[in-house]
């Protein structure tokens, strides 16, 4: 039984207040987590359990400073063309052919969202489908779909693939190889299961007929390439990044130091002003995280989260079915909301637990819950909000019954996949 006390009780109202705020529409999601974070911390004052000195500790800026500096990067890499480049190159390689189209694009998203943020994949991977869906007179909208899903089970599988990924490593303190070693395989069985039932699902739409092929393979994809000298040392910059990413233990680099080094190189060797660059950095984003890390900490403070993970604990001693309980709770939970603020609530529950159970499996299971689950609904994933928002704007409406047919499908045959994959990451 969780115990209550004033503080206790006023967290938790001001806690689900702020998040209904957030998930309600009616304010931008930012302003209203500063909202809850306002009345979170004049709470602590009037009842003695958090100040201003102890919200600005409550912050991890471990992980603003690594979203900062990827998104600094990642705007650079993208001015250069890079992105529409090889996508132009990857549709070309089908041949026109819609089913080679679709894997080829859909494996390449889930690759790119390994390092790159999966919002901004799916971002400058759209506009150039539906271009060349409308050259062959194909329906593009499968492909769209594909992209998103596949962006979100890419992302899960690396430390930087995913916001909700960067959240967990960072409070957990796991590296960046463990993260591939522990998930580079069940990320690649929900890829070839969602392959699968992709092929089956989309069974009439394989055999569409395309029409003016030549022109698609007349193309020339080095036209997308604004200032190739810049792509090319931002690449190696890249790969640098990545071998620094994987020898954190090595070398005692941080990443989000590794992240700010490659957000500074970028910004040094740009031939755009800083405010030009910076436009690329999603200022809302950090400061809702920001307001996300002091929210969760009023609760943790009044000892509502550690209270919590004991009752957990205590209904079951089985580590595996706690686990799973929560790869379904996030990924349930995660088709319906916005995956950030889930993860963000969940980490110190699962951290408590954790001291309890020595596992690390339960990270392993809210990273993919969270991830995987966000695939169920055209809501649950930021890629997915944009991908609707996107491709209306560009001439597709994306009915609900279009993601469900797809999106549910493949989430949840995904989460069956991951569940399976638990008692594998058990043996790790």
């Amino acid at each position: 039984m969780v115990r209550t006390d004033l503080g206790q009780i006023t967290t938790l109202i001001i806690f689900i207040f702020a998040y209904v705020l957030i998930f309600s529409g009616k304010f931008d999601r930012t302003t209203a987590a500063l909202i809850g974070v306002i009345l979170m911390v004049s709470a602590g004052y009037a009842l003695h359990f958090m100040n201003f000195e102890q919200m600005l500790g409550h912050v991890d800026w471990e992980v603003i400073i690594l979203l900062f500096g990827m998104m600094t990067f990642v705007g650079e890499l993208a001015r250069t063309g890079f992105f529409k480049y090889l996508g132009l190159k990857t549709i070309k390689m089908s041949k026109g052919k819609p089913w080679l189209m679709f894997v080829y694009l859909t494996l390449m998203t889930a690759a790119v969202s390994m390092f790159i943020d999966n919002v901004t994949t799916v971002l400058l991977m759209i506009p150039l489908t539906i271009s060349s869906c409308e050259m062959m007179s194909i329906d593009p909208v499968p492909v769209i779909l594909g992209e998103a899903i596949f962006s979100n089970v890419g992302g899960t599988a690396t430390l930087v693939g995913d916001p909700p990924n960067i959240l967990v490593g960072i409070a957990a303190d796991i590296s960046f190889n463990t993260f591939i070693e522990h998930l580079l395989i069940p990320v690649a069985l929900a890829a070839g299961v969602s392959i699968l039932l992709s092929r089956v699902i989309y069974a009439s739409w394989v055999k569409s007929k395309p029409e003016r092929i030549e022109d698609l393979l007349a193309m020339d994809e080095r036209k997308y390439i604004k200032d190739e000298r810049r792509m090319k040392i931002l690449l190696l910059l890249l790969i640098i990044m990545i071998a620094l990413f994987a020898t954190e233990q090595i070398t005692g680099i941080p990443v989000a130091f590794v992240a700010l080094i490659g957000g500074s190189i970028s910004l040094a060797i740009s031939k755009y002003s800083p405010q030009e660059v910076f436009e690329a950095v999603e200022w809302p984003t950090l400061v809702f995280f920001i307001s996300l890390f002091i929210l969760v900490g009023g609760l943790d403070d009044t000892g509502l989260l550690g209270d919590t993970a004991n009752a957990i604990a205590s209904a079951s001693k089985n580590p595996m079915l706690i686990a799973i309980i929560i790869l379904w709770v996030a990924g349930l939970t995660s088709s319906v909301v916005d995956n950030i603020p889930i993860t963000a609530a969940l980490i110190p529950v699962v951290s408590y637990l954790n001291g309890t159970f020595h596992t690390s499996i339960l990270w392993w299971a809210l990273i993919m819950g969270a991830d995987i689950g966000g695939n169920i609904t055209p809501i649950g994933s930021s890629a997915g909000v944009i991908t609707v928002g996107l491709a209306k704007k560009l001439g597709y409406e994306i009915e609900n019954k279009d993601w469900f047919r797809i999106g549910t499908t493949t989430g949840i045959a995904s989460l069956t996949v991951c569940t399976l994959s638990l008692f594998f990451i058990g043996y790790l």
